[in-house]
């Protein structure tokens, strides 16, 4: 859609109502709560929905590591792996040590591994709180000796291996592979899986193909030792590659997030029936009738000219929403599904929107979408900014308070700056 069709007038979109009057009361019930005008939802239901699709795309014994790095891409660490817990996921992955550290501290006890490259610093935190750190050399090992290469309870220290198929980022060259395990060998460090990651997307199948095809290769050697073997992130998942090793490692998807924004690959994504679980709702703060020739927001960048109705809405560029959308982007009506244009500058706490008409005082209006809406949604706001998809719900901070709902009811609340991603 051109901006300037978003930045001059109200789109109207014929058709049914995606959203109930259910999903109003959600709303407005949720802005009571929290004594907020603008708040993150989380659908945990779509959470589970969407797990259930990942496992009926792996195979018959393979099981799930969830990867929640990030805060669970966004959505919120805890709620997301409680949920993941109860379905069933066997293991998780997270980014950082930090982020380990934290989930133990949570009273979570599956094994964690720790994506990245293991620097000899983190050593310390692997051990004492029984990491499954990432290597791509022993570097890390230089200085401890094998005695106290292990866990509080005595057992050895357990390592993942990166294999680097093509991503060219951590992980050791397959040719080097047979050389690292023996040095771990000689450190008795237990190996206890190795795995890749996919550079291409998922409209670039044949790539990733030979990427797990030289996977497969380079660990056929090993099949004899007591470890895992996976590959298949978020596109391995749809595009089936890998489905069928020990484990699958799916991560945006886990909250309906598609891991690239190209229409081929997001509509693949799409065709598996996922569900997005996040949304930023907000409902006006303040609204107003304004005469032809106003300036509008920081610099002036928007003049109306006409008499229009422009409401403010309290999230901005602090909260994560790119100041790029500055006359470049609409929010949607839950009631009527209007796009209303952002006008003017999108600034550090707030955006103005243009209405076609003075709001209903139960009014909402979704600034990001928990769909794939080629204007609202994370996918459709990342193809607009050429941003990863998962930056829209992931550079989101904590100011916003936020929901978690399960059938249609709020299950838990956060107001402001109370939680931790």
């Amino acid at each position: 859609m051109p901006q300037e069709e978003l930045g001059r007038k109200v789109i109207k979109r014929p058709g049914r109502k995606v959203h109930s009057a259910s999903t109003l009361s959600l709303v407005n019930e949720a802005s009571n709560t929290l004594r907020a005008s603008s708040f993150i939802h989380v659908n945990l239901d779509a959470v589970v929905h969407n797990i259930r699709i990942l496992k009926g795309l792996a195979g018959p014994k393979t099981e799930m590591m969830g990867v929640v790095k990030g805060g669970a891409y966004g959505s919120g660490l805890m709620p997301v792996v409680n949920v993941m817990l109860e379905e069933g996921v066997k293991e998780l992955c997270v980014a950082t040590v930090g982020e380990g550290v934290y989930l133990r501290q949570h009273n979570v006890t599956v094994p964690i591994t720790v994506f990245g490259n293991l620097v000899e610093c983190e050593v310390e935190d692997v051990k004492r709180h029984h990491l499954i750190p990432s290597l791509s050399w022993t570097q890390p090992f230089t200085s401890h000796d094998k005695e106290n290469l292990v866990y509080p309870d005595g057992s050895r220290l357990r390592v993942a291996i990166n294999i680097d198929t093509g991503m060219s980022r951590y992980g050791v060259q397959p040719q080097d592979l047979p050389d690292l395990i023996h040095s771990l060998d000689q450190l008795e460090v237990t190996i206890t899986s190795l795995y890749t990651h996919f550079q291409s997307g998922i409209s670039e199948k044949k790539k990733n193909k030979r990427q797990l095809d030289l996977f497969l290769e380079a660990t056929e050697p090993y099949l004899s030792r007591p470890l895992t073997r996976h590959a298949a992130a978020t596109t391995g998942c749809v595009q089936g590659l890998g489905t069928d090793l020990d484990f699958i490692r799916p991560g945006g998807a886990i909250t309906g997030l598609s891991s690239g924004y190209d229409f081929q690959g997001a509509e693949e994504f799409k065709q598996c029936e996922f569900r997005p679980a996040m949304s930023v709702v907000a409902k006006p703060s303040f609204y107003k009738l304004l005469p032809p020739g106003k300036f509008i927001g920081y610099d002036g960048t928007y003049k109306t000219e006409q008499s229009e109705w422009i409401a403010n809405l309290t999230t901005g560029w602090s909260d994560g929403f790119s100041r790029c959308l500055s006359n470049n982007g609409a929010v949607r009506s839950i009631k009527t599904r209007e796009l209303c244009p952002i006008v003017g500058r999108v600034s550090m706490d707030s955006i103005t929107v243009k209405l076609s008409g003075a709001p209903d005082p139960d009014d909402g209006y979704l600034v990001i979408s928990d769909d794939f809406h080629n204007i609202t949604s994370a996918v459709g706001l990342a193809r607009r900014l050429k941003a990863a998809v998962y930056e829209i719900p992931g550079k989101f901070s904590t100011r916003l308070p936020r929901i978690y709902s399960r059938g249609g009811k709020i299950t838990q609340t956060f107001p402001s700056l109370s939680y931790t991603c």
